[in-house]
């Protein structure tokens, strides 16, 4: 049986949404921080620690990053750079990015996951001297939320099976595996 802490926490968590509206309102440096923190301590495979965060203020930057692919960027108030060892950290790469959502969340604020495109990642790394053997593609913006409709969610059944694959809904609607 859930208790009501437990009821709470599980509607925070659904509650995380890509924002890709932000308003001006600056973030401060202790919230920034304190996000920054909740990152540091985001477990990773074999305790790597391979995720590495620019934080970037920088309007000439951010707008740079929006042109290579990354728009929210552009007028996010703060963007996190997310930059990893090589492809061998994808997996802890998005670990770092969902708690770092969640703790911008927990703060009030929205975020956004984008990739950088084309030569957005070469870029990128010759404008903030980063090592070229680094990944760095998952910018993440964050800000005041916007007051933009959030997106509908599709339903559980079409998303999750109970024991068997066959047990889904396909994106048609019909029973797959029937």
């Amino acid at each position: 049986m859930m208790d009501s802490a437990s009821t709470d926490r599980t509607k925070f968590l659904r509650g995380l949404r890509a924002v890709r509206e932000f308003t001006t309102e600056p973030v401060s440096d202790e919230v920034v921080n304190d996000i920054l923190e909740v990152g540091r301590w985001t477990s990773t495979g074999g305790n790597r620690q391979g995720t590495e965060v620019v934080v970037i203020r920088d309007p000439t930057v951010k707008q740079k990053l929006g042109d290579w692919g990354a728009k929210p960027a552009a007028n996010a108030a703060v963007v996190f750079l997310l930059v990893t060892e090589g492809d061998a950290g994808v997996l802890d790469e998005g670990r770092m990015a969902e708690r770092l959502a969640l703790a911008a969340r927990a703060h009030g604020l929205g975020s956004i996951v984008n990739t950088l495109k084309n030569d957005g990642p070469a870029e990128v790394k010759k404008l903030l001297g980063i090592p070229e053997d680094r990944r760095t593609i998952l910018p993440w913006c964050r800000s005041a939320t916007s007051t933009a409709k959030l997106a509908e969610r599709c339903p559980r059944t079409r998303m999750a099976a109970e024991s068997h694959w066959s047990n889904t809904l396909t994106r048609n609607g019909s029973r797959s595996g029937t």
